[in-house]
C-alpha cells in the first residue's frame, strides 16, 4: 500500500542530524484506533512519548525522527492499541493497525520488523486476553491457559528461526520473547477476571518464571514494558514465597542484578510522594542499592521536596576547603550559622565581600558562623584558591565544585544567596538579606540572644 502522509512530525536530535540518517515510520489506521497516534521511546524500561500526530481524513499518521539509539520503540493509540517497533538509523517502516489486527504494508519494511510482526500476530491472541483485557472481558484462565500453551508450542520454533543479518537484533528478539511470554502470564494473574486459578490450577509455565538466573544483566531495561515485568516478577516472587513484598530486601532479593536492582529503587522513588522527611527514611534504606549516579536520581528527588521553611530542619551539606578537609553544615550546629553561596566569577558576589568581613568582624567572639560556598567549577579551583588569600577571606570557605547539591536543595538560581541556621539546625532564613542591608546583622543577634 503506497501512503501519502498527512502529517509527518519530525524529532531532530541536536548534533547528529548530519550524522544518521532519519528513521521514517508510516502508520494507517481503520476502525476503533483513537484519533491520536503516539511514537514511544525506550528508557530504562518504561515507554517515554516522543510525539504524537492526529490523523488527517483519511487515516494517515507519520513521524520523522533521528534515532537516539537503535532497538524497541512503540507505536500507538495509547489506550488499547500498543505495537512495538524495531529502529535503527535509515529505516523506514509502514503498518496497517485497526481494533481486529494490525500488519506491516508497503515494500520498505525491514528485516527486523518482519521477524518482529510474526511475533505480534502469533501472540496477538495470547497479548489481547493478557494485557488489552478490556478488548476481551470475558477471558478467564480456562480459554486462556489454552492458547497460552498453544504459543508455547509454536516459540521455540520461531526462534530458531529469527536469522537476520543484524546478529544484536537476532538475541535481543529472543530475549524479548521470553519476556514477553513472563509478561502475558503474570499479567494475566494480576489483573481483574471474573474467575482466577488457583496455584494448582494453574499450567506447568507459572513454576518456570522464577529464576536466580533470569536478570543477570540490564537487557530487561530494554524492553518496553521492562520495569512493569521486574515489579510483576518481584511481586510474583514474593507472594509465592511468603515474603514480605513491602520490604525492599524481601522484594530485590530476586534479582541478582546490581543495576537493576538500584534502577528499581529509583523508579519507585519516582511514586513516593510524602514529605522530604518521609522520604529520607525510604533513602536511607534506598542507598544500599544504588550506585553513585542512581544515587543522584534520589537526592534529586528529595530536594524536589524539600521546602526551605522558616523553623525547618536545614539538610545538611559537606564540601571541602582549601587544604581538602571537609566540613558540613551539622558540624556546627550550636552555633548560629550564616551561609555566603557564591562564586569568583560574580560581580555582586564580590561586591558584597566588604560588607560581608565588615559583619563578620562585629560578630568576632559570638557564637556564629559564617561559611562561604563556592560554586566555581573545578577547572578554576586554582583561581578560587588564589582568591580567598588574595581578598583574605574570613570565616570557613568550602568548594561545592558547581551547582552542586546545596543548590538544588535550597532552590537557589542566583548568587549571592544568603541563608541563616538556628543553634538547633532549623532554618532561620534561607533568602536572608545580603550584608550591606543592616537587617541581617539583626537578624543574626536575635537569633544569638535564643
Amino acid at each position: 500500500m503506497k501512503i501519502k502522509l498527512g502529517l509527518i512530525v519530525c524529532l531532530l536530535v541536536s548534533g547528529v542530524l548530519h550524522a544518521q540518517k532519519p528513521v521514517t515510520v508510516e502508520c494507517s489506521v481503520g476502525e476503533g484506533v483513537g484519533t491520536t497516534i503516539q511514537l514511544f521511546g525506550v528508557d530504562k524500561g518504561e515507554k517515554k512519548v516522543l510525539a504524537s500526530a492526529s490523523y488527517n481524513q483519511n487515516g494517515y499518521y507519520g513521524f520523522s525522527f533521528i534515532p537516539k539509539y537503535e532497538g524497541f520503540y512503540v507505536v500507538g493509540d495509547g489506550r488499547l492499541y500498543e505495537y512495538p517497533l524495531y529502529l535503527k538509523a535509515g529505516d523506514a517502516v509502514s503498518l496497517f493497525m485497526d481494533k481486529d489486527t494490525v500488519y506491516l504494508t508497503g515494500k520498505h519494511n525491514t528485516a527486523e520488523n518482519k521477524v518482529l510482526y510474526e511475533w505480534v500476530n502469533l501472540s496477538k491472541r495470547v497479548c489481547e486476553k493478557s494485557t488489552y483485557f478490556m478488548r476481551v472481558r470475558n477471558s478467564t484462565y480456562e480459554d486462556f491457559f489454552p492458547d497460552f500453551e498453544a504459543l508455547l508450542a509454536k516459540t521455540e520454533p520461531f526462534c530458531k528461526s529469527i536469522k537476520t543479518k543484524n546478529t544484536r537484533f537476532n538475541e535481543l528478539m529472543k530475549y524479548f520473547v521470553g519476556c514477553e511470554l513472563d509478561r502475558f502470564a503474570l499479567n494475566f494473574i494480576y489483573t481483574p477476571r471474573s474467575k482466577h486459578p488457583s496455584k494448582e490450577q494453574r499450567i506447568a509455565y507459572y513454576s518456570t518464571i522464577t529464576d536466580k538466573n533470569k536478570f543477570t544483566d540490564e537487557r530487561v531495561l530494554e524492553m518496553p514494558d521492562g520495569m512493569k515485568l521486574l515489579k510483576s516478577y518481584m511481586m510474583f516472587y514474593c507472594l509465592e514465597n511468603g515474603k514480605r513484598g513491602g520490604e525492599l530486601q524481601e522484594a530485590l532479593s530476586v534479582i541478582p542484578s546490581k543495576k537493576l536492582q538500584g534502577e528499581l529503587v529509583v523508579n519507585q522513588a519516582k511514586g513516593f510522594g510524602r514529605s522530604y522527611f518521609e522520604y529520607l527514611e525510604f533513602m536511607e534504606e534506598a542507598k544500599k542499592y544504588v550506585d553513585a549516579e542512581q544515587l543522584k536520581e534520589l537526592e534529586a528527588k528529595a530536594s524536589a521536596l524539600y521546602e526551605a521553611k522558616k523553623g525547618e530542619k536545614a539538610i545538611d551539606f559537606a564540601y571541602p576547603d582549601a587544604e581538602g578537609n571537609m566540613h558540613s553544615l551539622s558540624d556546627y550546629k550550636g552555633k548560629v550559622v550564616v551561609v555566603d553561596v557564591w562564586a569568583t566569577w560574580c560581580s555582586p558576589c564580590r561586591g558584597e565581600l566588604p560588607h560581608l568581613k565588615k559583619l563578620e568582624k562585629a560578630m568576632e567572639g559570638k557564637d556564629v558562623v559564617f561559611i562561604g560556598v563556592s560554586v566555581d567549577e573545578k577547572k578554576n579551583y586554582e583561581k578560587w584558591k588564589k582568591f580567598l588569600v588574595d581578598e583574605q577571606l574570613p570565616g570557613v570557605q568550602l568548594f561545592a565544585d558547581g551547582w552542586s547539591k546545596i543548590t538544588k536543595d535550597y532552590k537557589i538560581t542566583g548568587i549571592p544567596r544568603f541563608m541563616v541556621f538556628a543553634k538547633d539546625g532549623s532554618i532561620v532564613e534561607s533568602q536572608a538579606p545580603r550584608p550591606s542591608d543592616p537587617s541581617l546583622q539583626k537578624m543574626i543577634e536575635s537569633e544569638l540572644q535564643k
